[in-house]
């Protein structure tokens, strides 16, 4: 009698060769974004796919750390015994609901650190006992980021609005308070704002106020039209009565359907009933307003103590007995009380240095707030130093998330140089901002190539790129904000780039302090006064070479 086992069922489908079956196998192992694992609780053997060693950053070839075992090698400090007390309680106590626990996996190539999720289902033997763990790894990353930055936003916002002297409130469709901040739990006088939560406007002011503030929200909900700034009586349950100036507006949701109300008030009883005393306000305004500018010239006195006197030289010795040198100077002048320009001269491994300056869009203690928080992202970015581009593009994606996030629009230009005075080579990359000025070493003035791209802060996504200059000795570069070449003279003319150039090519600058301070006096010179209506930062950097 044949063997007639290797033929094909009549009817049927040929049956898959097991050798295929697990090519296929590993072929949707290789192509799943899960990691799979299989640890021999027995023996300690644990096997991982490629996805997982990829998430720890070691190659497929080598014996990866366990990380059931050896938490203490793989997993982040803060998590390791919340780890390892999960996953006993799960072994200790048989069941049918998968492991599942997040924890931050150690990547052992970059020693960086992701968010993993661990599921897992745990074979026993017949007295209970398991034998085997086996499961996937899903990387959550992007989602925990994502949900830290909305814990951070709710956080900041919160922070926001109970640092405001102003109550500010969200009622829901039935008027009842859902957030407030801190000023309005006073105002209520309630121990914190969560007392307010689920409360009615009845449970605190009269009835006539009460039904009042309950037809306009109604209406404000229905038409969608504001209520803002209007002064109006309130009373209270207890008979007292108060003035306010209020605001309220539609609260929207995601999908465009309307909540609620969001309502801005600020108790101005104490201007309604003083109005006869006209001229004790006034003076009281005018202390005020001194105050504020002492805390105008406090800011500009600090603002202008954190940007740097005097940088020290950058000093590179080569093997050979060649040194050489970058020398900087700098002019920083604010055309009000604090300004919106900055710069920044860092060092850069053995032989490099950076050179930043900054723009922002506007004058005053707005612009000034967004230079120190650049100055803040530019430490952020310090392991970009090296290389312009990557540095401006990771600025720009900051810079653009927290605009969003404020709602607000606004930008700043900036021109990032890194020189490397080993292979005397000048990299220079540009976000919307003025060329630097080069004098070259026999003096001749020239504008560098550099490529056109977006000022930071205003597409998330911009692309910056980079242009090279071979170093010289005796070369001499500027950087500039634009309140230099865009001061214009009697006519209305601006001074521009190319006079700055003809004025330094007359004069013959001998260092960089004279190269600055001519561009000064060409400015002055073309408007006809020492007036400026913009900040003007100068940033200038000689670079020579000597023998040792």
């Amino acid at each position: 009698m044949s063997d007639d086992s290797s033929k094909a069922p009549k009817g049927g489908k040929k049956s898959v060769p097991d050798v295929f079956k697990w090519e296929m196998v590993r072929k949707a192992l290789r192509a799943a974004e899960e990691g799979v694992y299989c640890w021999d609780i027995q023996t300690g053997d644990i096997f991982y796919t490629e996805q997982c060693m990829h998430m720890m950053g070691l190659p497929i070839n080598v014996w990866g750390p366990n990380i059931f075992t050896e938490a203490d090698r793989t997993i982040h400090p803060e998590d390791r015994n919340f780890f390892t007390n999960a996953v006993q309680r799960y072994l200790s106590t048989p069941g049918t609901a998968p492991l599942r626990v997040e924890v931050r996996l150690l990547n052992l190539r970059s020693r960086g650190w992701r968010w993993i999720r661990v599921n897992g289902l745990v074979d026993y033997d017949t007295q209970r006992r398991p034998l085997r763990l086996v499961g996937v790894w899903v990387d959550i990353t992007r989602r925990k980021m994502a949900d830290l930055h909305a814990m951070e936003d709710r956080d900041l916002f919160r922070t926001l609005i109970n640092y405001l002297p102003d109550s500010i409130y969200f009622k829901n469709r039935e008027s009842r308070f859902v957030i407030a901040n801190e000023a309005t739990a006073q105002k209520m006088q309630v121990r914190t704002p969560s007392d307010l939560i689920g409360s009615k406007d009845a449970d605190y002011f009269s009835e006539d106020m009460s039904q009042l503030a309950r037809s306009e929200e109604l209406q404000i909900m229905e038409t969608g039209r504001p209520i803002t700034n209007r002064v109006h009586k309130e009373p209270w349950k207890d008979g007292e009565h108060t003035w306010t100036r209020i605001s309220k507006f539609p609260w929207y949701a995601q999908d465009g359907s309307v909540k609620g109300i969001v309502g801005i008030s600020s108790d101005v009883t104490e201007i309604i009933n003083t109005q006869h005393r006209y001229k004790a306000l006034a003076k009281q305004m005018e202390i005020r307003n001194h105050a504020l500018e002492k805390e105008i010239s406090l800011a500009r006195e600090v603002q202008q103590a954190l940007q740097p006197v005097s940088i020290p030289d950058r000093v590179w010795k080569h093997a050979g007995g060649m040194v050489r040198r970058a020398h900087f100077h700098q002019v920083y002048m604010p055309s009000t009380g604090v300004a919106g320009d900055c710069f920044e001269v860092f060092p850069i491994g053995q032989s490099g240095l950076g050179m930043i300056i900054c723009d922002v869009m506007g004058h005053g203690v707005r612009a000034a707030l967004i230079a120190s928080m650049l100055r803040g992202l530019m430490e952020q970015v310090a392991n970009l130093a090296d290389t312009p581009a990557l540095l401006l593009s990771s600025l720009n994606r900051q810079l653009y998330r927290i605009f969003s996030q404020a709602s607000i629009t606004m930008f700043a230009t900036a021109c990032y140089v890194y020189i490397d005075l080993d292979k005397k080579r000048l990299t220079l990359s540009g976000a919307g901002h003025p060329a630097p000025i080069v004098l070259q070493a026999d003096g001749t003035p020239m504008l560098p190539p550099i490529p056109r791209s977006p000022a930071l802060g205003l597409l998330d996504n911009a692309m910056f790129r980079e242009s090279e200059l071979r170093l010289e000795p005796g070369m001499k570069l500027m950087l500039y904000t634009d309140g230099l070449t865009e001061a214009r003279n009697a006519e209305g003319d601006e001074l521009g780039a190319t006079r700055v150039m003809d004025f330094l090519a007359q004069r013959h600058p001998q260092n960089i302090r004279e190269m600055l301070d001519i561009s000064l006096a060409a400015m002055h010179q073309f408007t006809g006064s020492t007036r400026q209506d913009d900040d003007i930062c100068l940033l200038g950097v000689e670079l020579t070479e000597e023998e040792g």
